[in-house]
């Protein structure tokens, strides 16, 4: 599932000047003249911290229990002040949004029509244009949602088209985007997964592909 977390909230303002006091530019009547400028001038204005109290400052997180919302709300606040200037334009809230995976915490990207469509990048036949790369669990569950046939049963191991000595098992390879799922039939030597370090045997996983896990079914 995806996740989206909204910070860095600020309120741009867009501010057109039409008398020196809309700048500040004040007291200078009897010495100097204004001539108003001909584009607007557009800054960013940050709300305070909700965690600076002033006297004492702290993690947002210790003073409120909807950070998101609280943000928001203060930056709403900020906007409709500075939408009763005359010299502001226009205003808007803005924020930065993340989105990523519930289940392996990784940044949320989906495949592309073209690479739903592409062997070397989507995950089988069944691949679609909005299915998540991240995760076997994020694409097992995008696919339930929408009666889409879980990825191909009797996979035993995957190889990587760009570097045929790379043969990961099921569980080091499964949910890997680009990967081409093999069977047993596609094995007929059989095969050991090499995932780990090459320089180091002691970390490779070394597992024999085609031997079943308890619990795993073929």
């Amino acid at each position: 599932m995806k996740e989206t977390y909204r910070d860095e909230w600020r309120v741009i303002v867009t501010l057109m000047p039409r008398r020196p006091a809309d700048l500040g530019l004040t007291g200078l009547d009897e010495i100097a003249e204004f001539v108003a400028v001909a584009e607007p001038i557009t800054v960013a204005v940050l709300p305070r911290r909700l965690g600076n109290l002033g006297f004492v400052s702290m993690g947002d997180r210790l003073v409120s229990r909807d950070v998101e919302g609280d943000y928001r709300r203060r930056c709403d606040e900020i906007a409709a002040e500075l939408r009763q200037r005359p010299q502001v334009d226009e205003v808007t809230v803005m924020c930065t949004e993340t989105h990523t995976c519930s289940h392996c915490r990784l940044r949320w990207e989906v495949l592309t029509a073209d690479e739903a469509a592409d062997d070397s990048t989507n995950q089988d036949e069944h691949s679609v244009e909005g299915e998540p790369v991240c995760c076997d669990k994020a694409i097992d569950e995008f696919r339930a949602e929408r009666g889409i046939p879980q990825l191909a049963e009797g996979v035993v191991a995957y190889r990587n088209p760009d570097r045929p000595g790379v043969l990961l098992c099921r569980e080091h390879g499964y949910g890997w985007a680009g990967l081409v799922p093999l069977k047993s039939d596609d094995l007929p030597d059989g095969g050991v997964c090499t995932y780990g370090d090459p320089a180091e045997p002691s970390d490779q996983c070394g597992r024999d592909v085609l031997i079943v896990k308890a619990g795993e079914s073929a």
